[in-house]
Order: C-alpha cells, then sequence, then structure tokens
C-alpha cells in the first residue's frame, strides 16, 4: 500500500482519536456530543487502514483490543469509534494474526502507568508509549511487519501529540 495513504490517513487518525478523547476527558470549549463524529471518523479511518494494510490491519487490531484490556475505551466518543471500527471490518473483512495479541500486550503495557504506580525515572518510557514503538520496530527489523506498521504508529502518534498540545493551548 502505498506510503502516502498509510501516513497522512494515520496523521488524521491520531488526531482525531485525540480530539475525541480530549472532548470527552477534559474541559474544553466543545460540547462532548461533538465527540460521537470524532469517533466514527477515527474508526472508519482505522478500520479502512485495517482492510487496505495488512500491517496496519495488525498493529491497530492490537492497539484495539490492547485499550479494550487497558480500560481506555471508556467513553462515548469512543463507543463509536470502536463501533464504526467493527462495521468496517465485518463488512470488508480482514485477516489477522496471533500477532494481534503481541501488540495488545505491548499496547496495555504502555498503558499501565494509569493502573500501577511508576517509578519516575521510567514515567518518560510510559509517557510517550515507547515499549510499542520498541517492539513495533524490532517487528520491522526482523521482518515480522512491514515498514507500514512503523510509518503508521510513528504517524499516529504525532498526530495525537500535537493535537493534545493544540487543544491544551487553543481550546481549553
Amino acid at each position: 500500500m502505498p506510503f502516502l495513504i498509510v501516513f497522512f490517513m494515520s496523521l488524521l487518525s491520531g488526531s482525531l482519536v485525540k480530539l475525541t478523547d480530549d472532548i470527552e476527558d477534559i474541559s474544553i470549549d466543545i460540547n462532548r456530543i461533538y465527540a460521537i463524529p470524532g469517533g466514527l471518523a477515527y474508526g472508519t479511518a482505522m478500520g479502512y487502514l485495517m482492510i487496505i494494510d495488512i500491517d496496519t490491519s495488525v498493529l491497530f487490531g492490537g492497539i484495539t483490543l490492547g485499550c479494550l484490556m487497558a480500560g481506555k475505551i471508556n467513553c462515548r466518543g469512543h463507543y463509536f469509534g470502536m463501533s464504526a471500527i467493527l462495521v468496517v471490518v465485518f463488512l470488508y473483512g480482514i485477516k489477522l494474526s496471533p500477532l494481534v495479541l503481541i501488540i495488545a500486550a505491548l499496547t496495555a503495557l504502555d498503558e499501565a502507568k494509569d493502573m500501577i504506580h511508576i517509578p519516575i525515572f521510567i514515567d518518560f518510557v510510559f509517557e510517550y508509549r515507547l515499549i510499542l514503538k520498541f517492539g513495533i520496530l524490532i517487528f520491522v527489523i526482523v521482518e515480522i511487519m512491514g515498514p507500514n506498521a512503523l510509518i503508521a504508529l510513528l504517524a499516529f502518534d504525532i498526530a495525537y501529540i500535537l493535537t493534545g498540545k493544540i487543544t491544551r493551548r487553543v481550546l481549553a
């Protein structure tokens, strides 16, 4: 799958996930009802990525499952996002591998900061979700996954982080 489609769709997904999250979780000047179209939009974009590329399918399938395991799917906007992913996946079908479970575990570990006490000296590992990033990097290096997985993850996270900074400065 062309690099640009994966890159830009992942940027869009990451930005919409963070915007939906911020609408629901922090008091920004946007009505919470707008988290629903945000969730539907990111879910549709992630679902589309999952059907067009096997590496992004495994990556986003694992991330979604890991977020479910960690309790991060916890509000109306994300319920609609999850629903949109499931609708796209069920309509078009995807093939997943057991690698999804490993990525789900890495994602859940990245979210452990909210569930257990993390020592200050390793806080940056969880702040920037480095466990999943290094895991995907290793999978790409040893050719278990293709480079689109790493491209999608980095684009998603860049957009997620930038959107969080923008919403806190502009809309809070």
